[in-house]
């Protein structure tokens, strides 16, 4: 099988994915296909763009995989031995304890929280509209928002180091991003100007967490219907303190960075494409009628679903999947991997293929109220697939239809006419953020 030609190991095809990333990937699957290898120094990788593949790698054969280790060391520097990144029967018990919070009993209090939110923002905002428009850097504004819903869903609190908090994940996540792509990556104790910022970054976040830990724990440590009751109820003493630390700043950071990240681009898509804007807001002031939403009204908005649904299609915040480690010999169709290879799989590039998308560059919300699916199902996978599934998936989709329900009830996202570039951080962001305009309306009740 044919694959671009490698220069020094295949440090031409890291300085590409550290430049381009997104075009790198789609170069790859044009000129190459659905099977592309690639050498990434010492390693042999292959890249997969076929759903076929994709259910064989994160479903039938998942336990013939490991997520690689170097990049998950990383991450291991400030998340720990969490969930994310856990493997084997530690992982499988892990998973078993953080999935009670996010049980559907529990989202009906949750939605109570991110609807409160939104909606003193969405205040804000129109006070700040005096009844005409507002710009705002919507790309910082959804950090922002997300970081107080996931303090408070997921944790039961508002933190007022909202703007600490907020620098230090971007921080951590653009160190992330680098340091996974190092051949080599230099020891913390050299005194340049990243390293400084990473210290700082994890102090802040490792000071946040300890502080929402250890006020729990002096309050009894009762059920709070948060996740932070899930996690104490689960580790006791000092070492599952520690347990707790890694799982809530995993989630604290994961829960509010990609979804922050999904929001800014719904927001984006619906300024770019008023007339989808303005049947979602019609659905919205038919089943809702001026009141806010409750979590037992998002079955009865089915277009708002499938805006959020085909946003994610375009933009997913996770647009290329962990690399993944073989621990034995896997045979994929007629691909042979050997122990010790790797794999990669992009959604960025499969969710945008004309073989199992209509036009697939273009916002089209409708396609998913077709109630025949019309493409493989591993065709779309914004938050992956498989057992190791984002563990917050339907607690990340929740968030998504709630606020920008709150918002587009009173507010109408225009276009700021700037050209907006995606940038592949370690999730899918805006280069540079996103100005946005808005515009009042009127409240429609019944």
């Amino acid at each position: 099988m044919k694959g671009p030609r490698r220069w020094l190991l295949g440090l031409d095809h890291l300085l590409r994915i550290h430049h381009d990333q997104l075009g790198f990937y789609q170069q790859l699957a044009h000129q190459y296909g659905d099977v592309v290898p690639l050498r990434l120094g010492p390693y042999r990788s292959w890249v997969l763009f076929h759903p076929d593949q994709v259910q064989q790698v994160l479903v039938t054969e998942a336990d013939a995989f490991v997520r690689f280790e170097p990049v998950m060391g990383v991450l291991a520097q400030w998340n720990g031995a969490s969930l994310l990144i856990a493997e084997g029967e530690a992982w499988k018990v892990q998973r078993r304890k953080v999935l009670p919070a996010f049980q559907p009993a529990r989202f009906a209090g949750y939605a109570e929280q991110v609807v409160a939110r939104s909606l003193a923002l969405r205040e804000r905002w129109l006070a700040l509209a005096d009844g005409r428009e507002l710009q705002l850097d919507m790309d910082a504004a959804m950090v922002e928002l997300t970081l107080e819903l996931a303090c408070k869903a997921l944790f039961g609190t508002v933190l007022g180091e909202t703007a600490d908090i907020g620098r230090a994940v971007a921080l951590l996540s653009d160190i992330a991003f680098a340091e996974s792509l190092q051949p080599l990556r230099l020891p913390d104790w050299l005194p340049t100007q990243q390293k400084r910022a990473k210290a700082w970054a994890i102090q802040v976040m490792e000071r946040t967490v300890r502080q929402l830990v250890e006020a729990r724990r002096a309050e009894g440590g009762r059920d709070q219907g948060d996740l932070l009751s899930m996690l104490l109820a689960h580790y006791q003493g000092e070492s599952g303190d520690r347990q707790v630390r890694d799982e809530a700043m995993t989630l604290l950071i994961a829960g509010h960075e990609t979804t922050g990240a999904a929001l800014s681009w719904i927001c984006h898509l619906l300024a770019e494409n008023q007339e989808a804007c303005m049947t979602l807001q019609a659905e919205l002031d038919l089943q809702l009628a001026g009141r806010p939403p409750v979590f037992a009204d998002l079955r009865r908005l089915p277009y708002l679903e499938a805006v959020v649904k085909e946003a994610l299609r375009l933009y997913p915040p996770a647009y290329s999947l962990f690399l993944r480690r073989a621990i034995r010999p896997v045979r994929l169709g007629e691909l042979h991997i050997r122990r010790g290879e790797l794999v990669q799989i992009v959604p960025w590039v499969i969710q945008r293929d004309p073989r199992w998308f209509e036009s697939p560059d273009s916002f089209r919300p409708q396609r998913f109220l077709d109630p025949e699916q019309r493409w493989p199902k591993q065709a779309y996978l914004p938050f992956g697939s498989g057992p190791r599934v984002c563990v917050g998936q339907s607690f990340g989709m929740m968030e998504m239809l709630l606020v920008t329900a709150v918002l587009l009830q009173r507010l109408t996202p225009l276009s700021c006419g700037v050209p907006v570039v995606p940038q592949a951080k370690f999730s899918l962001r805006p280069a540079g953020g996103l100005p946005l305009r808005w515009h009042c309306r009127a409240v429609m009740a019944g």
